[in-house]
């Protein structure tokens, strides 16, 4: 995926959906935004990172990541992401989903989330954190999630100056560019912080073990947006 605070040992092809423009960095925040349990979808999302998402859709803010997700779908009429919206690249990335023994590489790890709750079948994932730990997850399905390490969270952001490409009515591809560098995969949350500290970016953190909560909002045709 386009990698906001790259390590020497993940090589990301580049790609349309990420932009280069998001490799700068802050070191003057501390963000310890978190959310878990049964609800965290409607739980509130960090202030920062509910203005950031308001900016970028032009409204006063997105409280939710449930919100958010509306938002994303949206953009694709409404209803389910599907297989070939999701962020793929011909060539190898260090983000990647197994399907019954054929690999597909992502520029986001979490797209290999998403592909587990499409297809309905189990996916191996594996993916390397901003300063190289191997994360690795099975995924089945949009409701079931096994993580090594158990330790395991991940980031969900936008960039700071998200808004500035977009007039407000953000294409599928610019939630993609102002999004992707900031979905990642840490051994845990200190590593989350460590990271989060130094990108210009708005992020809130979840167990890993529990990412597939927004992939269903994502993908669930049973909240079909009208």
């Amino acid at each position: 995926m386009c990698n906001a605070n790259t390590d020497s040992t993940t090589t990301d092809a580049a790609d349309t959906c990420c932009s280069s423009n998001a490799q700068k960095t802050n070191g003057d925040r501390v963000k310890t935004h978190w959310l878990d349990g049964p609800d965290l979808l409607d739980q509130p999302l960090p202030d920062d990172l509910q203005s950031a998402l308001g900016r970028l859709f032009g409204r006063d803010s997105v409280e939710t990541l449930a919100e958010w997700a509306r938002e994303i779908r949206q953009r694709t009429g409404g209803g389910s992401i599907d297989v070939d919206q999701l962020c793929h690249t011909d060539d190898e990335t260090a983000h990647w989903g197994d399907v019954d023994g054929e690999r597909f590489h992502f520029q986001c790890f979490y797209d290999a989330v998403i592909l587990a709750a499409l297809e309905d079948r189990a996916v191996d994932i594996h993916t390397v954190s901003p300063r190289g730990a191997v994360v690795e997850a099975r995924a089945v399905g949009s409701e079931k999630l096994s993580v090594t390490p158990e330790t395991a969270v991940f980031s969900l952001g936008i960039a700071s100056d998200a808004h500035k490409q977009s007039s407000g009515d953000p294409t599928l591809q610019d939630n993609y560019a102002t999004v992707c560098p900031y979905v990642k995969a840490f051994p845990d949350r200190d590593a989350y912080k460590a990271w989060a500290d130094e990108v210009p970016a708005a992020t809130v953190a979840t167990p890993l073990a529990g990412a597939t909560a927004f992939a269903r909002a994502l993908t669930d045709e049973r909240t079909r947006d009208q």
